[in-house]
């Protein structure tokens, strides 16, 4: 399971998919959603994630999915849109409410 295309190796993006999954088994709630991307950007209290962020942690699949369907991060106060970063907040609201 943690090592999909049994090449014999464990990449850091296999592992972290695998904790992923794992992780994901238990949420009760879209706030768990959340703190679980929240916990992969670099500084949890970032409100937005950025592409690199994605693809270091998820699958290809994972990450083309999520940002195919992640709406830019507009700064709030200014309404300007932070170059490379994704609303991830937004995104799991959109998910659930749908």
């Amino acid at each position: 399971m943690v090592d999909p295309n049994m090449d014999g190796l464990v990449s850091l993006q296999e592992y972290m998919a695998f904790m992923i999954s794992r992780e994901t088994e238990n949420i009760q709630s879209i706030s768990d959603i959340i703190q679980a991307f929240r916990a992969l950007t670099q500084n949890a209290e970032k409100p937005y994630i950025t592409s690199n962020e994605i693809y270091a942690n998820l699958s290809k699949e994972q990450a083309d999915y999520c940002l195919s369907h992640m709406k830019l991060y507009a700064d709030p106060k200014t309404g300007s849109v932070i170059k490379d970063t994704y609303d991830y907040e937004e995104f799991v609201q959109t998910l659930f409410n749908q």
